[in-house]
C-alpha cells in the first residue's frame, strides 16, 4: 500500500522516537491528537506499520548474530522460509536473487548452541539443501538507525565520525522485565510498565533511556521500505582490504540509502542492505560510493525478492493482510 503523507510523515516522526506521546506527535506533525491516534492505529492494524524492542543480545552479552545462506530444492523455498519466519530465534527472512535461496539472520546463545541448530535442525529441515553461516563480528548499522527522509540517528553518526560505539552491558531482572512488558506494547506509557514490573516511574524512565542510549535494547517502529517509496531493497557483501576497513564503514554510512550494515566472518568482511527508489537510483549507489570506496576488492550484489520476516516481526502475505 501507498502512505499519504501525513501517514507517511508520522512514520519519519516514529523511527525517530517510537514512544513518543500522542501529543508530542501531534505536535510535530501540526495534527490533532486524535487524528494522529487514528492514523497510528489504523497502520498497525493493517500490519503496515509494525513496533518492536528487542535486546542486542550480540551488543550486551558479546554473542551471536548469525548470518545465513540457505539454498533450497525446487520448489520449496517459500515453505522453508515460512518455517523458518515462524521460529523465535530469526530477526530477518527474505528470499533474494542469486546462488542462494533465503537469507536469514538469526540469534544464537553462543557457537555450540549455533552448530546444533545449524546441524540438528536447519540442515535436516525439509527442502534445504545447502547452509551458509557466518557471523557478525560487529553490528555497525541496524534498520532503525535508518530513515526515508536522510536522518542520522546517533549511532549512524558516530559511525560516520569514528568514534567507539556505545557497549550495552548486562541487562538485569528489572531491565528483562521491562523488556517484557514492551514486547506487549513499545508504546505502553512509563506509568503502566512501572506498576506491572514493580517499580517506580523514574525508575522505569531512567532504565528505559539507559538501555536504549547504550544500545543495549533496540526500540523500532517500522514499515516497509517499499511503503515509503522505496521498492527496491538489496543484499551486498563486499571484500574490503583490512587496512582499508573502517574508511569504508565511515563511507558507507554516510549513505542515506544504507539500511543495515554488519562486519562478518568469511571472505566477505562487510554485509550490508540498502533500499533504493529505482534500478536507476541503485545503479547510482553501485556507481558511487562503491565506486569510490579504496580498498576494495570484490563484491556481491542481490535484490531481496521478498521479506517474509523483519525486526523479528513476521510479514504477512497480501492473502493474510487481506483475510483480516
Amino acid at each position: 500500500m501507498g502512505l499519504s503523507r501525513f501517514e507517511w510523515d508520522l512514520v519519519v516522526a516514529l523511527q525517530r522516537d517510537p514512544r513518543a506521546p500522542y501529543a508530542a506527535l501531534a505536535g510535530e506533525l501540526g495534527a490533532d491528537e486524535r487524528s494522529v491516534r487514528r492514523a497510528l492505529n489504523r497502520l498497525r492494524d493493517d500490519q503496515v506499520l509494525t513496533c518492536s524492542a528487542t535486546v542486542a543480545r550480540e551488543g550486551a552479552y558479546g554473542w551471536l548474530a548469525a548470518q545465513l545462506e540457505i539454498g533450497c530444492r525446487a520448489g520449496t523455498s517459500d515453505a522453508v522460509a515460512g518455517v523458518l519466519a515462524d521460529r523465535p530465534d530469526t530477526r530477518y527472512v527474505a528470499a533474494t536473487t542469486g546462488d542462494v535461496d533465503l537469507v536469514v539472520e538469526l540469534v544464537a546463545a553462543d557457537p555450540a548452541t549455533l552448530h546444533r541448530l545449524v546441524v540438528d535442525e536447519l540442515e535436516v529441515l525439509d527442502g534445504v539443501r545447502s547452509v551458509r553461516t557466518q557471523v557478525a563480528v560487529r553490528v555497525v548499522l541496524t534498520a532503525m538507525d535508518w530513515a526515508p527522509d536522510g536522518w542520522r540517528s546517533p549511532r549512524r553518526q558516530r559511525v560516520i565520525d569514528g568514534k567507539p560505539e556505545a557497549v550495552g552491558g548486562e541487562l538485569d531482572e528489572s531491565d528483562l522485565a521491562i523488556v517484557r512488558a514492551l514486547g506487549e506494547d513499545v508504546r505502553m506509557p512509563a506509568v503502566r510498565i512501572a506498576q506491572q514490573v514493580g517499580l517506580h516511574e523514574t525508575t522505569v524512565q531512567r532504565r528505559l533511556r539507559r538501555l536504549t542510549e547504550s544500545g543495549a535494547v533496540h526500540i523500532r517502529a517500522d514499515v516497509p521500505p517499499a511503503d515509503l517509496g522505496f521498492p527496491l531493497e538489496v543484499r551486498f557483501t563486499l571484500q574490503v582490504r583490512p587496512d582499508s576497513l573502517d574508511a569504508a564503514l565511515r563511507h558507507l554510512a554516510g549513505e542515506p540509502t544504507l539500511r543495515a550494515l554488519y562486519i562478518v566472518t568469511g571472505p566477505s568482511s562487510v554485509l550490508g542492505y540498502s533500499v533504493h527508489r529505482s534500478t536507476a537510483a541503485l545503479e547510482e549507489f553501485l556507481a558511487g560510493p562503491f565506486a569510490a570506496l579504496d580498498g576494495l576488492l570484490g563484491c556481491d550484489i542481490r535484490v531481496v525478492l521478498r521479506a517474509y520476516k523483519r525486526n523479528g516481526v513476521r510479514v504477512p502475505t497480501a492473502r493474510e493482510a487481506a483475510s483480516e
